[in-house]
């Protein structure tokens, strides 16, 4: 049977303030841009994918199951691994402050690897 999830607040993981903030400066840095519709959607699209990230470690801490958790973290692994392409694609069309853009994509890949340590030690306790 499957362990159920620590009574902790997923609100106490870091991974979780780190994915809530960086969701919350790429909105802000974005939403004061005015774009043509073929670069709106790709902000739209990091948007999507950016906010994704917490919000499935959130969801996976609902659902109160080990085997839950870790495949919500690998979801939000997911949705990390697609904001990074759209950062980048943002990078290289040169429009927007390169350091802003960089420090999104360094804070992103720092998430994947938080999410990637938090799946490891997920499946070491269910052994």
């Amino acid at each position: 049977m499957a362990e159920p999830v620590q009574k902790t607040s997923y609100k106490n993981l870091i991974v979780y303030q780190k994915a809530k903030a960086l969701t919350t400066d790429v909105l802000s840095y974005f939403s004061e841009h005015k774009l043509p519709y073929t670069k709106e959607f790709l902000i739209r699209q990091l948007f999507r994918s950016v906010s994704s990230v917490g919000a499935n470690i959130a969801e996976g801490y609902g659902r109160h199951y080990q085997g839950s958790l870790r495949q919500f973290f690998a979801i939000a692994r997911g949705s990390s691994f697609e904001s990074d392409y759209w950062l980048e694609i943002l990078q290289e069309m040169g429009e927007f402050d390169g350091k802003i853009i960089s420090d999104f994509i360094n804070r992103n890949t720092e998430l994947s690897k938080m999410l990637t340590s938090l799946m490891k030690k997920t499946d070491v306790s269910r052994q």
